[in-house]
């Protein structure tokens, strides 16, 4: 899944590409909560179009595992499950401390000052939006720093999908200096050249922000206390 990151639609951009964008943003922010039954025919409606190009845009949401097709053109904003909390949470797990570790062996001073910049961003004042935002940059940085392009493009991909769990998980006030010290330590260990250090201090991160993540969501009931335990069972772990 991957977040629009090129210029803004326009009126040469196709009509299923565009309602695809608007309708990927809306769920992704949870503006359109998980669960949330969605009408071919008041969207058509909305946009002033055929249901085909709502088809096609409702199509690439369910390619993207944002919505579940439904019998009679129905779809559905896809719910949040133990099972895809895992799968983003592991592939994190699996994929941040790799680019770490491969950042300390590669980063340049210009890397290193662009993390710095990133860093430094935390000082500021952030909502959870914002935040995440920031997070994501600096994540993604760091990948990029590996110069793996499929990693950056997991990354990439994984940070998005991690921002609809976030805004479910963790409420909306203000924050200043949120993360900065343990980024502050990362960014110290890869400039360092100490790849193990920096694999560590991410593996750490990401092991909380995980315990964190399903507690909450467990907490706020998208979770229930025996689908954790059914499938921790089922994979052998502990969170």
């Amino acid at each position: 899944m991957t977040v629009y990151t090129g210029p803004a639609p326009n009126a040469h951009t196709p009509v299923s590409e565009r309602i695809y964008l608007a309708l990927r943003q809306k769920i992704v922010r949870c503006e359109i909560a998980p669960g949330t039954t969605l009408d071919a025919n008041s969207i058509a409606r909305d946009y002033d179009v055929s249901k085909t190009p709502v088809r096609d845009a409702m199509q690439k949401l369910a390619a993207d595992g944002l919505v579940t097709i439904l019998p009679r053109s129905g779809y559905r904003v896809a719910t949040i499950t133990f099972q895809a909390v895992h799968e983003i949470l592991d592939l994190r797990a699996a994929i941040g401390p790799h680019a770490a570790r491969q950042a300390a062996r590669y980063a340049t001073p210009a890397d290193i000052a662009e993390l710095r910049e990133i860093v430094a961003e935390y000082a500021t004042p952030l909502d959870i939006g914002a935040m995440q935002q920031v997070a994501r940059r600096f994540h993604v940085a760091i990948a990029r720093c590996s110069r793996n392009k499929r990693v950056v493009a997991l990354s990439e991909t994984l940070f998005d999908e991690l921002e609809r769990l976030l805004r479910f998980a963790i409420d909306f006030s203000v924050k200043i200096g949120e993360h900065s010290d343990e980024h502050t330590a990362l960014v110290d260990a890869i400039e360092a050249g100490d790849g193990e250090r920096a694999a560590a201090i991410e593996a750490a991160h990401i092991k909380h922000s995980r315990e964190f993540l399903i507690e909450r969501l467990m907490t706020l009931g998208y979770l229930s206390a025996g689908e954790v335990q059914i499938g921790n069972a089922a994979r052998g772990m502990d969170e």
